[in-house]
């Protein structure tokens, strides 16, 4: 049987679509590249904003139409069930918890459960490794549908996560993702904690880096210290996922978010002191309703003081079901848009000046994926993109000299690679 996927939103949906990819290629099916060329489709949804939730229902109408099994799964089978079945009636449905039954569906009541199995397994040939560690969250933030999707923190068990690290590690894989919700939610429910697993992984023997995804100050907060700490290993990237989503403690109680902006600050400054090389990534929500001018300028000063490597900005999006769905003091759209454009103005002119004090420096690389006509895309120990102005080899380490900085990224010449040349 052969089976085509398509994935959309966060790196854990991708890291999901694949392992269900690796389940179903273990029992013999085959991946197809495109939706013409497969026996059955599935469909990995993400939910976050309205303009995410019009392009799944887009793609599922346009899979549907293949007139092959579909299978839909994601946040969306979880959080918006009727709306699906009412989009394409026949399709299976898959929440984000049940993603192992992926075989089940597949392996039965389709149109070709008949042909043989015995075709050899087959898995991606993926240069790097995306690692689920949990499913849900602890926050109660009002405007997440995810939050409806997901669920509670579920945590996969530390070692059979080593364990399957440990495999893609001797398998060559240099470059491991762990993904969840929230990644500081990790062991809330089995006594353990994100640091723990961290040193579980950075234990296993072997030259890779391992990028933590997203965290939540509400988490990462009380494991603060022994966090900076694991964080010291190099096998880890420098790299710190850390939403704020607005500079104004009213806003973020709005929120319900469950932390201050002195919080956050805290965690940053407490991560740049033992971590001088750190890279920090956030996110920021602009036109929540209640944000008033005086509001969002704290939001921008915030930015000012941070100085944050990457700012993912995200207007305001009403998602039926959620709290904030009902709120009043809408902000009007033409507001939060223009408030969006005067926030990535900042983020892009702090991200171009941080870059270019790179200039002329070398740093060590991984590379990770071909680029465009003739580069290679690297990672520096700080997870900080470069593109190498040659084509390499993928999955190995080397020295790289910057040679210019731009808003979202390096440009470099290899100077040494792993074999010394």
């Amino acid at each position: 049987m052969r089976v085509y996927f398509e994935a959309y939103g966060c790196t854990q949906n991708y890291g999901e679509a694949r392992l269900m990819q690796q389940a179903i290629a273990s029992r013999g099916h085959t991946i197809a590249t495109t939706p013409g060329d497969s026996d059955a489709n599935v469909l990995v949804t993400c939910t976050v904003v309205e303009t995410t939730e019009r392009k799944m229902l887009r793609r599922m109408r346009a899979l549907a139409a293949e007139g092959k099994p579909l299978v839909v799964a994601g946040c969306m089978p979880a959080a918006q069930r009727d709306l699906v079945r009412a989009t394409v009636p026949e399709a299976k449905l898959l929440p984000p918890r049940k993603w192992p039954q992926i075989v089940d569906l597949l392996g039965a009541g389709t149109v070709c459960a008949e042909r043989a199995v015995d075709e050899e397994a087959q898995q991606g040939a993926w240069r790097d490794a995306i690692v689920p560690i949990a499913q849900g969250c602890a926050g109660r933030c009002t405007y997440c549908i995810t939050r409806v999707a997901r669920g509670r923190v579920m945590s996969y068990p530390l070692e059979e996560l080593a364990a399957r690290i440990r495999g893609y590690v001797e398998a060559g894989i240099r470059d491991i993702k762990l993904t969840g919700q929230d990644t500081a939610a990790f062991g809330l429910d089995i006594g353990r904690t994100l640091a723990d697993l961290l040193r579980a992984v950075t234990a296993i023997e072997g030259e890779f880096r391992v990028r933590v995804g997203m965290m939540d100050p509400l988490t990462a907060l009380p494991i603060l210290r022994d966090l900076v700490n694991a964080y010291e290993s190099p096998k880890v990237y420098k790299f710190l996922h850390l939403p704020v989503q607005s500079g104004d403690d009213d806003i973020l109680n709005a929120m319900k978010r469950e932390y201050t902006v002195s919080d956050f600050e805290r965690i940053v400054r407490e991560f740049r002191e033992s971590l001088p090389e750190i890279m920090l990534s956030t996110d920021i929500i602009v036109g929540f309703p209640g944000e008033t001018e005086d509001a969002f300028e704290k939001t921008l000063n915030l930015v000012r003081r941070i100085r944050p490597d990457i700012v993912n900005i995200t207007r305001f999006s009403v998602r039926n079901g959620t709290p904030a769905a009902s709120m009043d003091n809408r902000v009007v759209g033409w507001r939060a848009k223009e408030r969006s454009r005067r926030l990535t103005r900042l983020r892009m002119e702090i991200s171009r000046e941080i870059h270019e004090s790179f200039v002329g420096q070398r740093l060590g690389v991984l590379t990770t994926e071909p680029g465009k006509l003739g580069t290679t895309l690297a990672r520096t120990d700080a997870y900080r993109q470069v593109v190498l102005t040659s084509e390499e080899p993928i999955g190995e380490f080397g020295v790289a000299r910057v040679l210019a900085g731009r808003e979202a990224d390096l440009i470099g010449e290899l100077t040494l690679t792993e074999s010394g040349t």
